[in-house]
C-alpha cells in the first residue's frame, strides 16, 4: 500500500520492510532444515510484488546457500499498471525476479519470455500453462452435455461431480456456459457475457474465480453489466478449490477440473494472454 502509487516511501516503511524479512528470512532456513529441502520451486512469489519482504528473503536465502531453484513465473509486475508507478524500484529490480546462477527460470508464454530477457537478460525455459490435450480427462462413454444435446443428463467419470450442475444451480434446460478465470479487468469477461446474450438461450454464466489481489471495481462492473444484458451470472469462487471437500456450511467443493467436462462452453475472451 505504501510502496505502490506513490515515487517515494517513508524510512518506516524501509523499517517495516526488512523487519519482516528478517523474521521471513529465519523461517525459511528452518523449514529448509526441518524438511532436508534440496530444491526450491518458488510458484509467482519472485514475480509479482505483492509480498515484498517474503521476495527479498527468499532472494537472499538462495543467494546464500546457492540452493538450486526453479522459479515459476506467470504475472510480472511489468503487466500491471498498478505497479508501475511505486517507491520500491530496487527491491522489484533486486527480487522480482531475482538474477542468481542457482535460479532456472519458467515462464508461460513466449511474450514473457521475449519481456524477461529484454529488461532482465534472463532466459527461461517456456511452458505453457494448458491443459494435457494429449491425455484428455476420463469421462463415461455415453457423456452427453445437458443442454446442448436434447437434454439428457451427463455422465460424469466419478460419483462425486455427479451433482456439478445442480450444484451450480444449472436446470437441466439451460447451458453451462464457464469462465474459468479470476474477475479481473484484462480477462475480458464483459465480451463473454456479451456472447451469452447474443446466444439468446436459457443460461448460466458461471465465474469460477474471485477478484483476488486485484480489487473489486472490475467485478461491479461485471456484475452490473451482467444486469444491465440480462444474463444469469453465477460468481462461484467459494465452492471451487484446488482440492475437494465442504464449505463451512457444508456445501460441497469441486475443483475446476472437475467442473469441465460439465460446462457446455468455456470461455476466456482475455484481452492480454
Amino acid at each position: 500500500r505504501n510502496c505502490f502509487g506513490a515515487s517515494v516511501r517513508g524510512r518506516f516503511v524501509t523499517r517495516k520492510i526488512y523487519k519482516m524479512k528478517q523474521k521471513l528470512k529465519d523461517h525459511l532456513y528452518q523449514f529448509i532444515e526441518k524438511f532436508d529441502l534440496d530444491l526450491l520451486v518458488p510458484e509467482n512469489t519472485l514475480t509479482i510484488p505483492l509480498n515484498i519482504p517474503l521476495g527479498i528473503a527468499l532472494t537472499e536465502v538462495i543467494s546464500e546457500t546457492g540452493m538450486p531453484t526453479i522459479a515459476h513465473h506467470h504475472d510480472f509486475f511489468w503487466e500491471r499498471q498498478h505497479f508501475m508507478i511505486n517507491a520500491c524500484w530496487e527491491y522489484l529490480n533486486m527480487a522480482f525476479p531475482p538474477h542468481l546462477p542457482p535460479i532456472r527460470h519458467v515462464v508461460i508464454n513466449s511474450s514473457a519470455s521475449n519481456q524477461l530477457s529484454l529488461r532482465t537478460g534472463i532466459s527461461a525455459t517456456i511452458i505453457p500453462n494448458v491443459m494435457d490435450f494429449d491425455h484428455p480427462p476420463l469421462v463415461s462413454g455415453n457423456f452427453e452435455s445437458c443442454a446442448l444435446n436434447s437434454g439428457k443428463n451427463t455422465s460424469p467419470s466419478d460419483e462425486y461431480t455427479a451433482d456439478v450442475r445442480q450444484g451450480l444451480g444449472v436446470a437441466d434446460d439451460e447451458l453451462l456456459i464457464l469462465q474459468p478465470t479470476r474477475v479481473v479487468k484484462r480477462k475480458g469477461i464483459e465480451h463473454a457475457i456479451e456472447l451469452v446474450h447474443r446466444l439468446g438461450m436459457k443460461t448460466k454464466f458461471v465465474i469460477s474465480h474471485a477478484s483476488g489481489d486485484e480489487g473489486y471495481d472490475y467485478e461491479r462492473r461485471v456484475r452490473e453489466y451482467s444486469k444491465l444484458m440480462k444474463v444469469d451470472t453465477y460468481f462461484v469462487s467459494n465452492i471451487i478449490n484446488e482440492q475437494r471437500g465442504k464449505t463451512k456450511n457444508g456445501r460441497k467443493v469441486y475443483t475446476l477440473h472437475d467442473i469441465y467436462p460439465h460446462a457446455d462452453l468455456v470461455t476466456y475472451p482475455s484481452n492480454f494472454e
